[in-house]
């Protein structure tokens, strides 16, 4: 199948669709569909800088692939994962917590500005020993809601969600009676895989929104099931005849970034996988050397009884014969065989 759209798994091909002024409105729609806002929908949004840097400069700056603000003041974090890894969770609570941190910072500065401001009128008023007229006031740690959005291109590990539901919200939950403690932290995980195993009923926008990134990937054509005025500029958008000369190679090399990346990955887990079935034939060997030595043991144990007994039963049969007694009752008395007896007398 020839490729007529941009991957929106490259870094280029997402943040051409849902990063840029232009299409603040797809991505809207896109957020809209993910988030319970009927009551209060997200009608714009303040694109701010994806680069977060850190308070001291030996710190490494982390990158969004979309970081954005709504008119409400909440912050949204829209991340594109295309595999797997070890800290997955971890990774994307701290990106959540970094706009919480900035809101700190900013909540402290407005505060000092507020107190110098009072300070200032007051010593306007001539009222002397400002500071001491009235306690400071110090920031409230009122927080605005924080989303990340995490769409992945895999599934999470250890059959976490076994069933074929591919969106998951998370909050902070209180243990004992399930209610949401603590709102205004959300974590919105998509598993893009199942959507391949998703019937295509689309009843609702946010299923749409998943059909139809899935099919910038697997078709050709857009899809008449995604006839919705948003979605024919998604479609737009993404058509690669429409890139002039720069944008398809920026692209393409986005694209050979995420060919690496998938390369790489399956060179790591062929190479675990062989490392582990080496171990595994070492360990099999190792296991069998000790099973076998035990088996031996076991074995020897069981010969010496035999040899034993068959030594005791001999020396019985010569003790019996140097006082004289019959074959008959030497017979009785070992019950050696005739043959055996003869070899020993």
């Amino acid at each position: 199948m020839q490729e007529r759209f941009a991957n929106p798994y490259t870094d280029y091909g997402f943040k051409k669709l849902f990063g840029t002024e232009q299409n603040a409105d797809l991505l809207i729609s896109f957020l809209n569909s993910l988030i319970s806002t009927d009551d209060d929908p997200i009608t714009s949004i303040t694109y701010k800088n994806v680069e977060h840097v850190g308070e001291i400069n030996t710190m490494r700056s982390s990158y969004f692939d979309v970081f954005c603000q709504t008119q409400s003041g909440a912050d949204f974090i829209v991340e594109m994962q295309n595999g797997k890894q070890i800290y997955f969770k971890d990774r994307t609570v701290y990106y959540a917590t970094l706009p919480i941190h900035d809101q700190g910072k900013k909540g402290k500065a407005k505060a000092e500005e507020q107190e110098k401001e009072r300070e200032k009128k007051l010593a306007q008023m001539g009222i002397k020993n400002v500071k001491d007229t009235a306690p400071k006031k110090g920031w409230d740690y009122h927080l605005k809601e924080v989303y990340l959005v995490a769409i992945l291109d895999f599934v999470f590990p250890g059959n976490e969600y076994p069933n074929e539901e591919y969106f998951h919200e998370v909050k902070l939950l209180d243990i004992k009676d399930k209610h949401v403690f603590y709102d205004k932290l959300t974590l919105v995980y998509l598993e893009m895989p199942k959507i391949k195993q998703m019937e295509v009923k689309l009843d609702t926008m946010r299923d749409k929104w998943m059909y139809a990134l899935y099919s910038l990937c697997y078709t050709d054509e857009q899809p008449p099931e995604l006839q919705e005025e948003i979605f024919l500029k998604l479609f737009e958008e993404a058509r690669l005849a429409n890139f002039n000369e720069q944008q398809l190679f920026s692209y393409q090399m986005s694209l050979k970034d995420l060919w690496d990346s998938y390369s790489t990955w399956e060179c790591a887990n062929q190479e675990g996988l062989e490392e582990g079935f080496a171990k595994g034939e070492e360990s099999g060997i190792a296991k069998g050397k000790e099973l076998g030595i035990a088996e031996g043991k076991e074995l020897g144990i069981a010969e010496g009884k035999e040899l034993g007994i068959a030594e005791a039963k001999r020396q019985t049969a010569l003790n019996l014969q140097s006082l004289g007694v019959s074959k008959d009752i030497i017979f009785q008395a070992t019950g050696l065989s005739e043959e055996e007896l003869s070899s020993i007398l």
